[in-house]
């Protein structure tokens, strides 16, 4: 028995020994690696990200046009802006171990120090940025919200995937990261943040990037575009949102208008990260990748020299609010110019923003080219003849006689001739009509071919003739759209009507419900000169499937007829065109135009029922203006606006609507090279304003050292076409 004691006695200390030996090689060397990464992770400063450099923008000849240089932004701890409980304690007990005066502070009251301090914290920043603090408010609540609405669609997604737990205890990584509260901070503000560190908690100073647009983009200012916070929709919808590098973060920029929106999969890059321990040495990281350089089909010099010469239209027409023009290479379909003034400076938009969006007369911010869409007027005539020809509806021998009237007695229905007490043109041809732009051929015209059957063939001609199974993609830019081309649906459910005899005769002058950016005009003339449609590029190299597509029902004698109309118009006396475009030396093909259009408003009254239930009204030029004159939410909605002020001023005298000018055409006759479209806002007559600008930019690519056109063009007119 004593034996056996002893035995146990003995036993029992090496059986701890063994157990000691056992963990101890547990510890150190089955978990050893476990636990030198909790060490490390201990040691190690949070991740710093880096971020990419965004691609640039390039013009067709590769002149850089936006770039980003280095730069840095000052940076707010998550926590600090969503005022988390739960880590306002971490704050709060680490803050109490740092700060001897506050040590004795418990629960609530070291709480309410803590938010103190947090408030000062942005009052410092209002005082050193000189951001007023509702805005600084706005940034911090626009983080938060992108941050909890990507909580909820992730949550969603789990749930969606059988997965329960509740969305409050759902954490994201970027609830333990820094988010950028100020971009692009100048050197004296950032340096007296670096001096006010100590009492700005949780506030960084992290390196970023920021746009920089060359001295001569101004003329390309809607083309390339703005960039803008991201917004949880965006976050939502990344295609590379599963990767936690490349993914779109709370306070990012993206491209929110122009190239840089269309480019947007191009230009981002890639952010990549450092870490550090604590005392400084670098643990590893990933270097970011760039994002990739956008080239346009646009030529700087190009763009800039019709800017300059539309702006010279503009300021010596009376009347004028802006202009644009478009330039179209008709072999490749890229676009050599795409102008909308007045411009603005983008390096300047956000300090000018309010001026440029209140200016509701010349609307600076607008992006004519693609956006703006216009009454066609007679620059649509070619197109009505072709229609006419391939619904067998005329022929090139069919006649009209004009006299001036085509409804005699009637006030309306007149050709431009009974306006300006002359006589009627006579008996036309098709190609005669194109010449004189005789309205009474085209409201003859307009009556047979109908209305419906009119609008059908513009729609193919404007948008494609796949249109219906294949939807036009245009240039990709999200402000372009795609005109107005009524139907039989559209006119019912817009207008509550069915067509009459007057749509056909309006349309085929392009007038009434019919509308078309200057994009598609320009588009329009370089299918007529090309014998087929193709859709423009913006993108240099663009390897979209752009087919060329011919237009049902049109034979090549009709585009020969057509061709031979535009040609008389500019190169034969009584061509509308013939004394304001006309030159000696290049031979331009193209129609003019006066196209009625309504007035714009440029004031108006708005009322509002304010939050406490009491109405306020102001005269402002926006309802933005308006909020802001009253002190009123950003986003409360009047509930009546009444116009103050139109432009340009109703005339009692002339009684007559105002008119927008057209000019569209192409040049030389011969091998057509590039077609053109401008349009001078309220200019009068085409031929009178728009005409002589339209000469002024084909001298300009007629002397262009790339060669856009021929110095000379001699050739005579032939009845062989290309």
């Amino acid at each position: 028995m004593f034996e056996r004691r002893l035995k146990f006695i003995l036993l029992l200390p090496i059986l701890c020994g063994l157990a000691i030996v056992w963990r101890l090689h547990d510890l150190q060397i089955v978990r050893a690696r476990d636990y030198t990464e909790k060490l490390d992770a201990a040691l190690l400063a949070p991740k710093r990200f880096l971020p990419p450099l965004r691609g640039q923008i390039r013009d067709r000849f590769g002149r850089t046009l936006v770039s980003d240089e280095p730069a840095h932004d000052i940076t707010i701890h998550y926590g600090a802006l969503s005022m988390d409980d739960a880590f306002l304690m971490r704050i709060a007990d680490l803050l109490r171990r740092q700060d001897p005066s506050i040590a004795f502070l418990q629960g609530e009251e070291l709480q309410r120090e803590v938010r103190r301090r947090i408030a000062d914290m942005w009052l410092a920043l209002e005082e050193i940025t000189g951001i007023p603090l509702p805005e600084l408010r706005r940034r911090r609540d626009a983080i938060c919200r992108s941050v909890e609405g990507l909580r909820r669609h992730i949550w969603q997604r789990r749930q969606a995937q059988g997965f329960d737990e509740p969305l409050a205890r759902l954490r994201l990584r970027e609830e333990d990261e820094y988010h950028p509260i100020i971009h692009d901070a100048d050197p004296q503000v950032r340096t007296c943040v670096e001096l006010s560190l100590g009492r700005l908690p949780l506030v960084r100073i992290e390196p970023s990037v920021r746009r920089v647009w060359s001295p001569d983009a101004d003329a390309l200012c809607h083309v390339l575009g703005r960039l803008g916070q991201v917004s949880p929709e965006a976050i939502e919808r990344d295609p590379r949102g599963d990767d936690w590098l490349a993914s779109y973060r709370p306070g990012d920029l993206v491209g929110t208008s122009g190239v840089e929106r269309l480019g947007e999969e191009m230009l981002r890059g890639k952010r990549g990260y450092e870490e550090k321990y604590l005392d400084g040495r670098r643990r590893g990281g990933q270097p970011p990748i760039d994002g990739l350089d956008v080239q346009l089909t646009i030529d700087l010099d190009l763009q800039r020299e019709i800017s300059h010469l539309l702006m010279d239209a503009v300021l010596t027409t009376p009347a004028c609010t802006g202009a644009s023009c478009v330039a179209i290479d008709i072999q490749s379909r890229e676009i050599l110019a795409l102008v909308s003034v007045p411009t603005f400076d983008p390096a300047d938009f956000r300090a000018n923003y309010a001026a440029l969006r209140d200016d509701s007369k010349f609307v600076p911010l607008r992006f004519r080219a693609v956006y703006e869409e216009y009454q066609p007027g007679s620059i649509l005539k070619p197109v009505a003849i072709l229609a006419g020809l391939a619904n067998n509806t005329i022929n090139h021998a069919t006649r009209v006689f004009c006299d001036g009237s085509f409804m005699p007695g009637s006030k309306r229905w007149h050709c431009w001739t009974h306006w300006r007490g002359m006589a009627g043109h006579g008996e036309l041809t098709a190609e005669e009509a194109l010449q004189h732009s005789c309205n009474i051929y085209f409201y003859s015209l307009g009556q047979k071919v109908g209305a419906s059957r009119l609008t059908e063939f513009y729609r193919q001609f404007l948008l494609g003739p796949d249109y219906r199974t294949a939807p036009p993609r245009g240039t990709g830019l999200i402000e372009e759209r795609d005109g107005i081309i009524p139907d039989t649906e559209w006119i019912a459910r817009r207008a509550r009507r069915e067509f009459g005899p007057a749509d056909g005769r309006n349309y085929a002058i392009g007038q009434g419900e019919v509308q078309i950016t200057p994009l598609q005009a320009a588009s329009l003339f370089a299918t007529i000169a090309a014998g087929q449609y193709r859709e423009p590029t913006l993108i240099a190299n663009d390897h979209r499937d752009r087919p060329e597509l011919c237009i049902p029902g049109v034979e090549p004698a009709d585009w020969t007829l057509v061709r031979r109309g535009l040609y008389r118009c500019v190169n034969e006396e009584g061509g509308t065109a013939y004394k304001y475009v006309f030159m000696p030396e290049l031979t331009i093909c193209g129609k003019t135009g006066s196209a009625q259009c309504v007035s714009r408003v440029i004031k108006r009254r708005y009322k509002f029922r304010t939050p406490d239930g009491e109405f306020a009204s102001a005269v402002a030029p926006t309802v933005e203006a308006a909020r802001e004159e009253l002190g009123l939410p950003h986003d409360l909605r009047p509930i009546r606006k009444d116009i103050v002020e139109i432009w340009p001023p109703h005339d009692p005298e002339k009684n007559e609507p105002p008119t927008h000018a057209w000019f569209a055409g192409y040049a030389p006759h011969d091998r057509p090279k590039i077609a053109l479209a401008v349009i001078i806002e309220y200019g009068g007559g085409g031929g009178a304003t728009a005409g002589p600008a339209a000469r002024a930019i084909f001298e300009t690519l007629m002397h262009s050292p790339r060669g856009y056109l021929p110095g000379a063009d001699a050739m005579t007119l032939s009845s062989t076409e290309p």
